[in-house]
């Protein structure tokens, strides 16, 4: 009888255990399908995927800032040398803008796929430029960025 009742036991602790791991396994699953279904439909606000995708709402990075390093030794052409070296840094890109300010300067893409390009050209700044740091914007993206605009989703 003690054996029996033993028995009986361990069959309720297994199938307790086998319950635990069941749930687990589908919460794992859940947060898969949150992140990648289910996300795909909060960027874009469609929960009907029989439609096309057209466009994502999502913050990405699509420009840079930088601000006027105040202790440059040389003060006077500063803008002029800085929009030299950007004009050089930028020959290649398709539609871009920039923009000079007291505070410093900033350029933004159009194109999210030049944002790359655009950080490897922009590595060695004149003097009179300080750090540099990323523009975000939520968009929203469509046509050649809408591709990005979902790869930055799932990268972050």
């Amino acid at each position: 009888m003690e054996i029996g009742k033993a028995e009986s036991l361990m069959e309720k602790e297994n199938l307790k255990q086998n319950r635990r791991d069941d749930r687990g396994d589908m919460g794992k699953k859940n947060e898969i399908f949150k992140h990648g279904i289910k996300g795909i439909n909060k960027i874009t606000g469609k929960y009907n995927t029989s439609k096309p995708l057209t466009e994502v709402k999502i913050s990405c990075p699509c420009g840079l800032k930088w601000t006027w390093q105040y202790a440059s030794p040389l003060k006077e052409g500063k803008e002029a040398r800085t929009l030299e070296w950007i004009r050089k840094c930028t020959a290649n890109f398709r539609t871009h803008s920039l923009k000079m300010t007291q505070e410093g300067m900033e350029i933004k893409l159009e194109t999210l796929t030049d944002m790359l390009p655009l950080l490897q050209a922009t590595q060695n700044p004149p003097l009179d430029l300080g750090t540099r740091s990323l523009i975000y914007d939520l968009g929203p993206w469509q046509g050649k960025n809408l591709l990005v605009g979902i790869e930055s989703f799932f990268q972050t």
